[in-house]
């Protein structure tokens, strides 16, 4: 029971803390979103960049 009360109280207390930063979140989210967008790019660069080396590959005579 005792661990109960604790887990009420700590519970109680980021309640508390979170409705004194109502924009808390917002920079979690904003950091995400930079986040995929940078991702999106380097998969997009990889992409361009796996072509022409593939490309290139094919290119080449081995005889």
């Amino acid at each position: 029971m005792i661990m109960f009360e604790e887990y009420r109280e700590r519970l109680r207390r980021c309640r508390e803390a979170a409705g004194k930063r109502p924009d808390a979140g917002s920079f979690t989210t904003e950091t995400a979103v930079i986040v995929a967008i940078l991702v999106a790019i380097a998969v997009a660069v990889g992409a361009v960049l796996m072509s022409k080396v593939m490309n290139k590959v094919d290119s080449l005579d081995l005889r």
